[in-house]
């Protein structure tokens, strides 16, 4: 008897990077669109190695960080999450919180 095997396609790295806007989207309750733009800083930290939940995570943290902070809160956007040196703060900050 022949099994079947559920085989889910692997996913792009642009698909990953539109998960990722998404999920900021769902943290932040704004509209930023899936454009190049956007994208690009994503897909440049997924050259440099990190990871969809590595991104994820960033997102939360910096959420649970500024979302209540009138001065803050304006910078929960992907060209300041995703810039290169600051993602690298961020992400640093990630052991921090276990």
């Amino acid at each position: 008897m022949a099994e079947i095997l559920n085989i889910t396609p692997k996913k792009t790295k642009r698909q990953e990077a539109e998960e990722v806007i998404q999920f900021l989207n769902e943290k932040t309750g704004r509209r930023y669109r899936p454009t190049q733009v956007n994208l690009d800083f994503v897909l440049a930290r997924f050259k440099e190695g990190y990871t969809l939940e590595e991104c994820r995570a960033v997102i939360a943290l910096k959420c649970r960080e500024w979302m209540q902070d009138d001065k803050m809160c304006k910078y929960l956007r992907p060209a300041t999450l995703f810039n290169r040196e600051k993602f690298s703060q961020y992400s640093g900050c990630l052991e921090d919180e276990d």
